[in-house]
Order: C-alpha cells, then structure tokens, then sequence
C-alpha cells in the first residue's frame, strides 16, 4: 500500500498515521514511488550515513573544534538529516541546520472532491489521489495487464485538461514557492516533501536549491560544514558540472576552515566519501575518507 499526500501530509487519514512505526514504513514506501521531474526517486533509509557521521565526529574532535552551522544538500526524503542532526547533538554539538533540495516545496491541487493531484512547482505531477488511493503518474509495465495503464492515462488526460481549464500553471508561476491563498479554488495546501520527523524539528531550516547554480545571497558564505551525500558523482554530472556544483558549495562556506563531505552509498549499502577542509589559499585538503573515498575527490582537490 502507498498512502497519498494527503494522508501524509495533511493527516486525511490519521488512524493510518498514529503508529510511529506504521507511519515511518507508509513514508517510506511513499517516498520511494514518487518519480521526480529530473528522473531521480526520493530513495533512502534511516543509518545509511552513521559511519560518515562518526569520522567527521572524530575529526572536529581531533581538530578541537565545535562548529555551529551546518548544511546537508539534495536530502532527498531528510531521513538522514535527521540522523546526521541527532547524532551530532550526541556529541555535544548544537547544530543549527539547513536542509535543501532540488524540490523541497510541492503543492496539492484539487481538481474534483474525488482527484487530488500532487506537483512540483512546475506542474509536474507526482501522484495522483483518485478516491483516497495513489495512483503513479507513471504506470509499471508489468501493471498494464491489469488496465492500470489505461486508468493512469485516464488521469493524466483529466489533469491536463484541468490544468488548463483552471490555469494552474499561470497560479504556481505566480505563488513563487510560497503558500496559495487559503481561498484558492484548486492549490490546496504547499507542502515540504520530507518526513515528518523534519517537518516538525524546529531548529532545521527546509529551503528549495540548485547546487548546479550560483550561491543564492541568503546562502553565501554562511556554513562551516556542508555534505553532499549521493548527489555529486560521475553518474549525475558531467566533470564540468561538478566542478561548477562544488565551487558553488565552496560559496556557501563561511572560508578557511570550513568541513565539505562528499559521500556516496553503493548498492551494497557502503558508503565512500572523503571529509575535505578548506585551507587559505580556497582549495581542499583531506583529512580523512571513508572506504575508497570520493569518487570525484581529484576534482574537488584541482579546484
């Protein structure tokens, strides 16, 4: 079963939702389902980061040093940014966070009492909610022989004529990634695609960004220590582009001194990442790495 947005989000159902356990399980399965407009999923599970959190643990320590601000990047559904927040308030730290993503603000559109539609600021569709059930907008070949392809066509035909009808497009170009009017006929609700356990910590900031493009100003200079975790790797970008995307990180640091992590999970479940530091002069060195370090770490060393 994969519970809707709704459900989740806006607790449509809360009998679905009062067991931690079952609630963390549904959030899981809804995440993994959800096909964003850049072809990736929001995959990812609790501790899949704790060894990379222990050696940069070890490393503040080693350097004496108690960082405060702190940015984890492209957190997909945030369970490790929860992780990375607890395991460093362990420590002794206290971190004041911020999490982005790509698309980190979605909307909820109604478009009939029975279809609801789940989008990224763009229009793009996520899920759809037809009578309380989920429904991808991108149906599994092996589920065609059961007509889901058809229904999910059926769907998507209504969204489109829809959106249109309503000018949805020209409404979310319009609201600029903050909340609709509470009198908005169709855009229901802005929601912050991550678990609950982030949206409800109070001391995690949630921002949409593009670490490919240039620093926003509210972003400059402004952490100590930043992770990139399973988002800077050869599969994604070009070298050029990765390039691009850690300058870009390298502006967000407050200067000399500062921790950047690039880490990457293997299907196997183990990760390879390197801690690096900036020194003086804007360039990287290594203080220590995990596994065979990271993949693009002679990139981010020539920069």
């Amino acid at each position: 079963m994969i519970a809707t947005a709704r459900q989740l989000f806006l607790n449509v159902n809360t009998r679905l939702t009062e067991n931690v356990a079952t609630r963390d399980s549904l959030e899981e399965r809804f995440f993994c389902s959800l096909h964003m407009s850049n072809g990736v999923y929001k995959r990812t599970w609790a501790g899949r980061l704790g060894d990379v959190d222990q050696i940069l643990i070890t490393e503040f320590q080693r350097l004496d040093v108690v960082p405060k601000t702190f940015l984890d990047v492209a957190v997909s559904s945030g369970v490790s940014t929860i992780n990375w927040f607890e395991s460093l308030q362990r420590a002794g730290l206290r971190p004041s966070m911020t999490a982005t993503d790509l698309t980190m603000t979605v909307y909820l559109l109604r478009l009939f009492r029975w279809l609801h539609v789940l989008v990224e600021k763009e229009g793009f569709p996520l899920q759809y909610d037809v009578f309380g059930l989920a429904w991808r907008p991108r149906c599994r070949i092996r589920f065609y022989i059961f007509g889901n392809g058809f229904l999910t066509m059926l769907w998507h035909i209504l969204y489109q004529i829809m959106v249109r009808r309503f000018d949805v497009m020209t409404r979310l170009k319009f609201l600029k990634g903050n909340p609709p009017p509470i009198d908005d006929p169709v855009i229901k609700a802005q929601i912050k695609l991550v678990t609950y356990q982030l949206r409800d910590n109070k001391d995690i900031e949630l921002l949409d960004d593009d670490i490919t493009k240039p620093t926003p100003p509210n972003l400059r200079s402004r952490f100590e220590v930043i992770r990139a975790a399973n988002i800077l790797n050869q599969t994604y970008f070009s070298a050029q582009q990765l390039r691009e995307a850690v300058r870009n990180l390298r502006d967000r640091l407050v200067g000399a001194g500062a921790f950047l992590v690039i880490v990457r999970t293997e299907e196997t479940g183990i990760n390879h990442g390197s801690v690096l530091r900036l020194g003086d002069n804007g360039s990287f060195e290594v203080l220590a790495r995990v596994g065979r370090g990271s993949e693009i770490e002679d990139i981010v060393l020539s920069i």
